[in-house]
Order: structure tokens, then C-alpha cells, then sequence
């Protein structure tokens, strides 16, 4: 049985967009009656984004907060809980969610849930794109476009060769649907209103570049709004690529399909839309009916064959009353959502569910320099009047009346004034940080999400497993953490400062990208998580072994043959013997005591170093400091202790250290019964 969550509400709806937050405004409404109805709406960030106008923010004809409401303002009455969901049970109607660096992670139980997180983004089909290219999704992106286009002409102000301005200055949006007309309508506003402040960007210097696979823009408009589009950013001063495909990008150029390479310092791309992960990972398991990564709902946002979850927005399949399904456009999710609202409300009563029946209303694009097109109720419009109808439109859709009056003042501000080119870079999070523990503080508990890698560099961190045993004591130069990245990012011990300590704390989406990487990196990583193993892990190794071995000691089960080295002999003497016997480690003695183990692999690699002839001794080298157990360790110790220091071989000595044998994890694994 799962555990209880801890928060349980009527009605969990996941996702902070038009269709999560108008069912959850809708539902509220309608049941303010209900003295036991409870709605928590779950969303990554605590504002809803009004989508259509995120371009004027990376053109800068609005604010960036004027675009954003918060959603407790919007959706009073309902929690609302910020974090990242992590799982979702629907048998046991249990949501996992992760709160952020300093949270635990919170569980979340339901009656109803309603699934809104939207549309996920993958860039990895066209190389270089994840790398290299500025997204349109939230409002971080559209700031960082238009930090960066405003940084690109203050260099290129600062360059006297105007090649080099002209290929700083060239700029490519991918894609010709609503976002990337848009945008790249207001990237040349903002270009041609700026220029005239920068005296040394003459005016054919920028260069903005629209790459679509169609044969014309806008292919949910009609042909000839489609086509006024082309033409009206044609005489803005845009280049459109038609019929093309991006193949790659790298960081100063895009390589069309046909192999034509544009030169490009930024990259806007606003298509690659994909499968949200988690819709996609319920579909994978066979928990939720999925067609081409959407939810597959009824008419009447319910999931098919699903009773008590329902979906709407760009991550279900959601038909439409007409024929065919519902286009991904804010004015179908808003009714979406208030649909799916008075259809759970009616199934708490037993009402007759009701099905979907909007067809829309029109389609409505800016296209910049006070120029838009609309397809209204069948009829048509273009220019200053389609440009009018836009933001008179929008304006009205803009939730909260003080977002509106803000909205239509900046607007009103903008026709007047020139647009705003402060460079205003933020700092964001540095994927290394450093931190301070003193003695008994925690740093993690076992339960928790695994957000770093951690590296010591002053001090003692103990990592202890459920029964307080120790795991590993970390002091200076070692790491630890690896094994919950490299897993399920959920961490299975307790880490406590022994002492006052100094740690590296490195971002886990940073650790994987280097792991990922750098192959050396990723082997070294792999091997010391093995450093890490819970007792049932441990235990399970033990009960691999024959009943005679595990009853027992290291003194019976060791290697006593050993060919050991004197620390006093030479590197070309220690050849000899590699020879003679040849292992991968060698026990090295000081009158007979244990005092290092060498690896055949360090003594070659020294030889190559300081030539054939050296006659360093083997007490010069680095050695490893070896693994010591006694001969009266029980087995089971031994198998635990062997592996939680990530060893594969113990020496045995005596209590003056002398060397008695070895024994290794494999050996212990291949003794037969009685021996």
C-alpha cells in the first residue's frame, strides 16, 4: 500500500496554461457551494503565460511581466502548488512532484485530475538545434532573444570590418507558422527601430532570415492572407526561404537541406513541439490511451476509458464538432479547460455529460510594422485593420484588468516612442556553487530528489544508509551523489557533516551532459557509484555465496600464494617479476608490512615517463593505498565492506600488517559448496 499523500484534493489539475487555468477558474465557480470541494493546480511556474504575446516581448513593444498573470490571482480558491511532476500513479491516484533545490518531494492524492501540462519541446532530430538555437516558450526565452539581439548590435557597433558586422548581424527564425512569423516581424522592428541609435551598422548590415518547409506562410490561413504575409515581411526587409529544411546548425551557420549554409549567430526556432514526458511515459506503460504522444480524450474532455481523468490543451487529442481535432491555439484550450470545469462538476451530481461543440472563431497573426491578418468568420483582413483587430482582439483576452490597462498603455506608448534597447542581462544560476556545513548539519535525506553532485573540498560528509550504518565518509578531493544522478534521481542515504565542511555543489543536468560526454568521465562516474549499495543490495550479494563460504572467515577463503614486491626494489626490477607473475596489483612491503598496492598499469606508465633506465624505487611511485581486512572478518563483513568502498580485492594482514593473503569479491563467489 502507498503511503498516505500529503495533500488530497477533489480535483488535481496539472498544468499552469489556458487550459489548466480556466478549468480551474470554471470550477470553482461553479461548485463555490461545495463545502468538501478542493482544487490544487500544479504547474511548473506560479504564472500563466499569455502566449500570443511573447514576441513583443523579444521585440520589445511590451514588458515582460505585462504578459504574465499569477496564477493565485487568477484561480482564487485553489492551491496552487509550483513544482515539476515527477509521477503520476493513476491506479492509486497519486501524483509525485519535486518542489525545487530545498524541497522534499510532495505527493499529491486526487479524486479527478485533469492533465493541461501542454506540449514538450525536442530539438535533438536536427543537429546542433538543442545547442545552439533560442527558443519561444516562456517568457525567460523571449527576454534572453531580446537581450541577445540588442548584445549582437552592440558588439557589431564595436567592429570596423563590415563583413564581420554583417555575419554578427545575421539572425534566422525557423518556421512559418503563427510564432515564427511573428516573431520574425518583431525581431526587424526592433532591428530597423534600434539601428538608427548604433552609428556604425549601416542599414543592409542586419540580415533576418525565415526558413519555412511550406510553400507559403501561415497554412492554416488562406492562400492569399498566406501570401500577403510573404510579401508584407519581404518589404519589412525579411528573407524567406521557402520549400526549405534545416539540416544542421552549428554556431555560426545553418545548413539547409539542399546544402546551402546561411550564416546565422542566432537561431530562433519555434517548431520541434513533442510528446510531453510525462503523457509520454503514462502511454508507454499502457496507463493512458496515446496517439502520436496526446492523450486521446472524448468529446467531452474525458480519457477514453478513463471514468475520473480528464485532458485538454496541446497535449490531447480533443475532437472537434466539425470534423477532425482541435488546432493547438489558446482560444480552443480556454474552452477546452472550462468545458472539462462543468463536466466533472456535472459528473459529482450525476448529470449528463456535455461534448465539445466550438469550431472557432478565426485566426489572427501580427506580422509587425502595424500590419496583422485575420480570417474572421469567414471573411478576411489584412493590414493596419487585421492590425488593429489584433490587439483589440487579444486585449480583451488578456486576463486581469490591470494586465489590460498596462498592456494598452505600453502599446499606446510604443506608437509615439521608440522601442526600449537597455541591455538588461540577467544572472542566471551558475551550474556550479559552493556551500558551508557544520558539524551535524544535513545535507540530504534518503527520499529526497538527487539536484547535485558533490565534491569536498575541506572538511568530512558521512553518507549513512536507513539503519544509520556507514556508507562512506567523504573528506577532501572525494565525491559523492553520482549514484542517484546516474539512476532514478532519488536519493537512498542520509548525508550529515562530520565536521566543518567545503563542498562543490555541481547542477545534475550539468554532471549528466559531462558524463555523457566524456567517456573517461562517464566510466570513472559508473565505477565509484558502486561505492554505493543498501543493505538489501548487500545482502542479496551474500546469499549469492555457497552456505560453507558464508559461514566463513577471510583467513579461510584468501589467496595465500601471493607475489608481493619490496618497496626498495626498483621499477625495472618490478618488470621482472611482472613477468614472472603477471597480475594486474601487487602488494608492496617495508620489512614485511603492508604499505601500498602497486598496479602493473602505473609501473609501465612511470617507465614511459622517466625512460627505460631509471632506477626510482617502488616506494616512489604512487601507490594505492590498499584495502585491509583481518583473518578472523567474518564473510558477510567482508562482502559488505568490500562492497561499500567500491574495492574489488581486500588484503588480509595480521595486526602488525603483515601480509597474510588476498581475497577478492569473485573469489568468494565461485567457492563450491564445502570448501
Amino acid at each position: 500500500m502507498p503511503k498516505q499523500p500529503d495533500r488530497i484534493f477533489k480535483v488535481a489539475i496539472i498544468g499552469g496554461g489556458f487550459a489548466g487555468v480556466y478549468c480551474a477558474r470554471e470550477l470553482l465557480r461553479l461548485t463555490e457551494d461545495m463545502a468538501d470541494m478542493t482544487v490544487g493546480l500544479i504547474a511548473s511556474e506560479n504564472h500563466m503565460v499569455f502566449q500570443p504575446m511573447l514576441p513583443e516581448v523579444a521585440g520589445g513593444s511590451l514588458s515582460p511581466q505585462h504578459v504574465v498573470n499569477p496564477i493565485r490571482m487568477i484561480c482564487r480558491g485553489a492551491e496552487v502548488l509550483k513544482g515539476e511532476v515527477t509521477h503520476i500513479d493513476l491506479e492509486n491516484r497519486i501524483i509525485t512532484m519535486n518542489g525545487g533545490s530545498f524541497t522534499p518531494q510532495v505527493t499529491v492524492g486526487f479524486e479527478h485530475l485533469m492533465l493541461a501540462p501542454g506540449a514538450g519541446v525536442d530539438l535533438s532530430r536536427i543537429p546542433g538545434m538543442a545547442e545552439h538555437a533560442y527558443l519561444m516558450r516562456t517568457v525567460g526565452d523571449a527576454m534572453k532573444l531580446r537581450a541577445a539581439i540588442i548584445s549582437r548590435m552592440e558588439e557589431a557597433n564595436l567592429i570596423t570590418s563590415p563583413k564581420l558586422r554583417k555575419e554578427l548581424l545575421s539572425f534566422v527564425i525557423v518556421g512559418g507558422g503563427y510564432s515564427g512569423v511573428e516573431t520574425a516581424g518583431q525581431i526587424q522592428d526592433l532591428i530597423v527601430g534600434a539601428r538608427r541609435f548604433y552609428e556604425n551598422i549601416e542599414p543592409d548590415e542586419p540580415n533576418v532570415t525565415l526558413i519555412h518547409s511550406g510553400e507559403r506562410l501561415l497554412g492554416m490561413l488562406s492562400d492569399s492572407l498566406g501570401t500577403y504575409t510573404g510579401k508584407c515581411l519581404a518589404e519589412m526587409g525579411v528573407k524567406i526561404a521557402f520549400k526549405s529544411r534545416v539540416r544542421a546548425v552549428t554556431s555560426s551557420t545553418v545548413q539547409l537541406g539542399d546544402g546551402t549554409r546561411l550564416p546565422a549567430t542566432l537561431v530562433v526556432c519555434t517548431v520541434g513541439n513533442a510528446p510531453h514526458p510525462q503523457i509520454a511515459a503514462l502511454g508507454a506503460k499502457g496507463a493512458l490511451p496515446v496517439e502520436k504522444g496526446k492523450v486521446v480524450v472524448e468529446a467531452t474532455g474525458q480519457v477514453r476509458g478513463l471514468a475520473n481523468v480528464w485532458s485538454a490543451g496541446d497535449c490531447a487529442v480533443f475532437p472537434k464538432a466539425d470534423g477532425g481535432n482541435c488546432p493547438e491555439t489558446a482560444q480552443f484550450a480556454m474552452r477546452q479547460g472550462a468545458l472539462v470545469a462543468r463536466n466533472i462538476a456535472a459528473s459529482f451530481t450525476g448529470r449528463a455529460l456535455k461534448p465539445f461543440r466550438f469550431t472557432g472563431l478565426g485566426e489572427l497573426a501580427t506580422i509587425g510594422h502595424r500590419k496583422a491578418v485575420a480570417q474572421i468568420m469567414g471573411m478576411r483582413f489584412s493590414g493596419i485593420i487585421a492590425w488593429f483587430m489584433w490587439r483589440t482582439i487579444y486585449l480583451m483576452k488578456l486576463p486581469g484588468f490591470d494586465r489590460k490597462l498596462r498592456v494598452m498603455a505600453e502599446w499606446t506608448f510604443e506608437m509615439f516612442f521608440p522601442r526600449d534597447i537597455n541591455l538588461l542581462t540577467p544572472s542566471f544560476t551558475s551550474p556550479l556553487g559552493e556551500m558551508h556545513l557544520e558539524p551535524g548539519d544535513s545535507l540530504f535525506h534518503s527520499g529526497e530528489p538527487a539536484q547535485s553532485l558533490y565534491a569536498v573540498k575541506k572538511g568530512c560528509v558521512e553518507i549513512t544508509d536507513a539503519q544509520g550504518q556507514l556508507v562512506k565518509s567523504a573528506g577532501p578531493g572525494e565525491h559523492f551523489g553520482e549514484r542517484a544522478l546516474l539512476g532514478d534521481g532519488i536519493w537512498r542515504f542520509d548525508a550529515t557533516a562530520k565536521e566543518s565542511s567545503e563542498l562543490v555543489a555541481i547542477d545534475g543536468e550539468t554532471f549528466k551532459t559531462l558524463a555523457n560526454s566524456i567517456g573517461s568521465l562517464g566510466s570513472l562516474f559508473r565505477g565509484t557509484a558502486q561505492q554505493y549499495h543498501l543493505p538489501e543490495e548487500i545482502q542479496n550479494t551474500v546469499e549469492m555465496i555457497p552456505e560453507a563460504t558464508r559461514n566463513a572467515c577471510a583467513a579461510d577463503v584468501m589467496t595465500r600464494s601471493i607475489a608481493a614486491l619490496d618497496a626498495k626494489v626498483t621499477v625495472q626490477d618490478a618488470v621482472a617479476e611482472f613477468q614472472a607473475h603477471p597480475h594486474s596489483t601487487y602488494p608492496v612491503l617495508a620489512e614485511g608490512c603492508v604499505v601500498g598496492l602497486l598496479r602493473r598499469s602505473v609501473a609501465y606508465e612511470w617507465l614511459k615517463n622517466h625512460g627505460l633506465t631509471c632506477v626510482d624505487k617502488l616506494q616512489d611511485l604512487p601507490l594505492t593505498k590498499p584495502f585491509c581486512v583481518t583473518a578472523d572478518t567474518p564473510v558477510p563483513v567482508l562482502v559488505g565492506t568490500l562492497m561499500r568502498s567500491g574495492v574489488s580485492k581486500a588484503v588480509v594482514v595480521d595486526e602488525q600488517k603483515r601480509l597474510l593473503g588476498m581475497v577478492t569479491l569473485f573469489d568468494l563467489l565461485k567457492q563450491p559448496n564445502g570448501s
